[in-house]
């Protein structure tokens, strides 16, 4: 039986969609630009999230004024929340990642290390505390 259930988007909100988007352009991914006149919601023109989809899941950086739009709950940005992982190609990949990311001053919660599972595995933490995964093959050299 298939599954009846699967992972569509990842939503973060965050306090500073630039910064986030920055953080998130040094691990490679690419974004478009979403806004309320782009979605035929109101008149607005300028960037209230932006979207990703070259992880293979849509990822959405909101800003806490378009997230309560969506959801009247007011969510705001989440230290601590659900970790999100990321494959990366190669653990060379991973590895330079994870050095522009210290370099730019991301915090680096787990350096990079070879797991037991077969992957080359590291943690940083995004401006707005949500965890970030970073997982790769393990070299072959």
């Amino acid at each position: 039986m298939a599954p009846m259930v699967a992972v569509a988007q990842v939503n973060l909100v965050v306090a500073d969609l630039e910064r986030s988007r920055d953080f998130y352009r040094r691990l490679g991914l690419t974004f478009r630009a979403r806004n309320r006149q782009a979605e035929g919601r109101g008149e607005q023109d300028r960037v209230e999230a932006w979207v990703s989809d070259d992880a293979g899941v849509t990822i959405v950086l909101h800003s806490p004024e378009f997230a309560a739009w969506w959801d009247p709950s007011n969510p705001g940005p989440m230290a601590g929340g659900p970790q999100v992982d990321l494959e990366l190609a190669s653990a060379d990949e991973l590895e330079s990642a994870v050095d522009r990311l210290g370099a730019a001053g991301a915090t680096i919660a787990k350096q990079p290390t070879d797991m037991p599972w077969g992957q080359r595995f590291a943690i940083v933490v995004d401006p707005d505390g949500y965890r970030i995964g970073l997982k790769a093959p393990l070299s072959t050299d």
